[in-house]
């Protein structure tokens, strides 16, 4: 997740030096600041449980995979899994790298980097995967029709006989208005080993959105806790484009994915948390939601 972005990679970072005490570099931030590992790890084992009743997933293939603490979650979680984090960002894969080891000791070896775009990683080079997984909203980078058509096609051949597909999307009204939300990061749990930074602020941008080419293009920025002035900004700028559900759903159907789905993690009073396919998304001002799709 980090510079300079192609086709394959989803952001644009410019830190300014010294930005923040102790000098925590961006992607350290980011993994903070955005990224929640553990259960993202979860809602892909979810997933596939109820994707393939009875089956037990093994190998995690994660695109985009930027800081792959998903990879990471998902070979701490249970023992005997494996993943498989491709990256065509070479700094930031390193980074990945180094951060894995520290966090997995033994089981590191379980996580296999891979340098490269990810419409030119598959069988036989690399092993089917179980569960393929482009989240944080990666496939929005893909600007052109041809290009997401072309990235879908590759991870349906990525997959197992027994395999299951799984991005993220976003959308809504306030998607396509201009406008800045600001969090405190503070107090996140972390996986074993993880130390978390001193509380810092978390600034999301958003320009106006493009009715012609249905783009967007956001920013985050960072700050130090309870201090004006934004210290480290266009730490990380997307350029996206907000495809919608339908559009999703009718390109993975056309690269050749037998069912696709939209499901929703939604919160219903007295039913707890819920996570599976819905028919509908109404009212709402803005959404997420994931594509789960199965060769």
């Amino acid at each position: 997740m980090q510079p300079p972005r192609t086709a394959n990679s989803v952001l644009t970072t410019t830190a300014a030096a010294g930005a923040l005490p102790a000098g925590p570099d961006v992607l350290e931030l980011y993994r903070w600041a955005v990224q929640d590992p553990i259960t993202q790890a979860r809602v892909l084992q979810l997933v596939y449980a109820r994707t393939w009743p009875g089956r037990v997933p093994g190998l995690l293939r994660e695109d985009f995979a930027g800081t792959a603490m998903d990879s990471v979650a998902w070979v701490a979680m249970c023992e005997g899994r494996h993943a498989l984090a491709v990256e065509l960002h070479g700094p930031t894969l390193e980074w990945a790298r180094a951060r894995a080891q520290a966090l997995l000791g033994a089981r590191a070896g379980r996580l296999t980097f891979v340098h490269s775009d990810v419409r030119q990683v598959g069988p036989p080079d690399v092993p089917a995967a179980h569960v393929v997984a482009a989240l944080n909203f990666s496939i929005f980078a893909f600007l052109e029709r041809p290009v997401l058509r072309a990235y879908f096609e590759q991870a349906r051949r990525a997959l197992s006989e027994h395999g299951v597909f799984v991005a993220n999307a976003f959308g809504g009204p306030e998607r396509m208005r201009a406008h800045v939300r600001t969090a405190i990061v503070a107090d996140r749990a972390g996986l074993p080993g993880e130390t978390p930074p001193a509380p810092f602020e978390y600034q999301w941008e958003q320009h106006p959105y493009d009715a012609v080419t249905a783009q967007v293009d956001c920013r985050i920025h960072f700050a130090r806790a309870g201090k004006p002035g934004v210290a480290v900004r266009d730490a990380f700028r997307y350029r996206y484009r907000l495809w919608t559900l339908p559009e999703l759903v009718e390109i993975a159907r056309e690269a050749g994915f037998r069912e696709v789905q939209v499901w929703q993690h939604t919160y219903e009073p007295g039913a707890g948390v819920f996570l599976g396919p819905v028919e509908r998304i109404e009212g709402a001002d803005r959404w997420m939601a994931y594509l789960v799709a199965v060769p």
